[in-house]
């Protein structure tokens, strides 16, 4: 599933979609525990309190008994906790009364009500007149109702507020209490594990949207991809009438695909100007075949009919050899012209594959030049289809060279495939002919070298004057094997 490119989008989709909200949990969980002392110290000393107020407002409404407060503030003390047990993970713990402090219950004219105080304590002292003015003023703002003696304790002047927090207080609890202790080991476990536990349900929760999004995204753009991939295979097999659907996005794929499209036009044209310039380099092959053979042959006949016309009632033997001359020469040129025709036509191999119908030509082009031939292959391997009809045209003007020019009595054609290339070898036992003379004027050895350059190959001969010719093509043999390329086809 993830081999392709859609399911590599949609799981990095995915893992994006996960990786941020793991991120967003770690930096929430770094911001809560950055903020825990400020935001919990407030929760901690509001639950004193929310804690202490009911239970002292009892004793003062609707009549006072200050009897009750006083054993009431005793138990307080004897206790030790002014706030309750925390109820669950999120509670803050229950705040601890600093041992041997004093605790007193002031009325609204800052008398003392009831009282615990050590015995070396001296008579009530405010340690600040601010906070306790503030708390006798009814302020529910625990800023405003505690502060940080010299100790680190927490000295709070706790205001006893009526039902009706708008009337009037009944009076102020002043207390000393101890800081909010630091979350311990299992605190710590449990605040890791609730946090790994939202985590989790989180990420079963979104993953699967980050991987619909990522699906359908990455469809959009795959299909996009393949659309421009399809045109490049259309390409490959020639047709250039293939072009990239219309892409009004401006972006990456849509600038490659407008690319592509003008590749498309000017590879049409290029290959309009190269069918025009072929024609013209086979017309000129034609009529320089035509003037050297049968031209030359027809007019060689022409003056043997003359000559045996002439002679006709005064030598019957001289005219009966020319008759016989032209004859020959009439077969040589029917030859030349059906060798002529056979290469102007496409090479068809019938199902028979390229090196059977190789084969089968050189065996009739023997039997036509009464030339002894061979034929050897090596390492057959499949080419694209330029290159064996190159390798094929190759052989035929290659023979027709030999039937005309060389006057060999035998010729022996060696197909070789290696790794790289194919190599097409005709060698015949003829007189040779002289190079940098026949180069200068022979168009078969031009038209060779062109058809072999335009698919990246070279024409090698080795000849000499009565030594024989070796005539060589050699093809690099492509990553597109023909039959790879019928199944793309077909």
């Amino acid at each position: 599933m993830f081999k392709g490119l859609r399911g590599r989008l949609t799981l990095t989709y995915t893992l994006v979609t996960v990786l941020a909200l793991m991120a967003l949990e770690f930096v929430l969980f770094i911001v809560l525990i950055a903020n825990y002392d400020t935001y919990d110290q407030d929760n901690y000393l509001n639950d004193v309190v929310y804690t202490l107020v009911p239970e002292a407002r009892s004793y003062l409404q609707p009549e006072p008994d200050l009897t009750g407060l006083q054993v009431w503030l005793e138990t307080l003390a004897r206790t030790g906790k002014a706030s309750l047990e925390p109820q669950d993970l999120f509670d803050s713990p229950a705040a601890a009364i600093v041992p041997d402090s004093p605790l007193y219950v002031l009325s609204p004219q800052r008398e003392i009500l009831a009282e615990v105080r050590p015995a070396a304590e001296g008579p009530f002292t405010s340690h600040s007149n601010e906070i306790v003015e503030k708390a006798l003023a009814g302020s529910e703002d625990i800023h405003d109702l505690s502060l940080v003696d010299e100790n680190g304790k927490y000295w709070m002047a706790v205001p006893i507020y009526q039902e009706d927090h708008d009337a009037q207080v009944l009076g102020v609890l002043v207390l000393t209490v101890e800081p909010m202790p630091g979350m311990n080991m299992e605190q710590w476990v449990d605040s890791i594990s609730a946090a790994m536990l939202a985590g989790l349900v989180m990420l079963l929760a979104l993953a699967p949207f980050g991987a619909i999004f990522g699906y359908f995204i990455s469809k959009r753009l795959t299909g996009r991809l393949q659309n421009l991939t399809f045109v490049a295979q259309a390409w490959g097999n020639g047709d250039f009438a293939v072009m990239p659907p219309p892409d009004r996005r401006k972006d990456e794929i849509s600038a490659l695909s407008q690319q592509m499209r003008d590749m498309a036009m000017r590879i049409h044209s290029q290959w309009q100007d190269l069918q025009v310039l072929t024609q013209m380099r086979e017309r000129n092959r034609i009529a320089q075949e035509l003037h050297d053979t049968v031209k030359q042959q027809t007019f060689a006949t022409l003056m043997q009919v003359r000559a045996a016309r002439n002679r006709l009632h005064t030598d019957v033997d001289a005219t009966e050899k020319s008759l016989l001359e032209a004859e020959n020469l009439i077969k040589a040129s029917q030859q030349e012209l059906a060798s002529m025709i056979a290469e102007l036509r496409p090479p068809s191999f019938e199902g028979k594959g390229f090196v059977r119908a190789l084969h089968e030509f050189v065996d009739n082009w023997s039997n036509l030049s009464c030339i002894s031939a061979s034929f050897k292959v090596n390492g057959e391997k499949p080419l694209i289809e330029e290159a064996e009809h190159t390798l094929y045209r190759i052989a035929q003007e290659g023979l027709s060279n030999v039937s005309r020019h060389s006057r060999a009595s035998a010729v022996v054609v060696n197909l070789c495939y290696n790794d790289n290339e194919v190599r097409l070898e005709i060698q015949d036992n003829g007189v040779g002919f002289d190079l940098s003379q026949y180069q200068s004027s022979g168009f078969g050895l031009t038209s060779m070298h062109e058809r072999l350059k335009d698919l990246g190959g070279r024409l090698e001969i080795r000849t000499g004057r009565e030594s024989g010719t070796i005539l060589t093509a050699v093809l690099p043999i492509t990553t597109i094997p023909a039959l790879e390329r019928k199944d793309a086809n077909g």
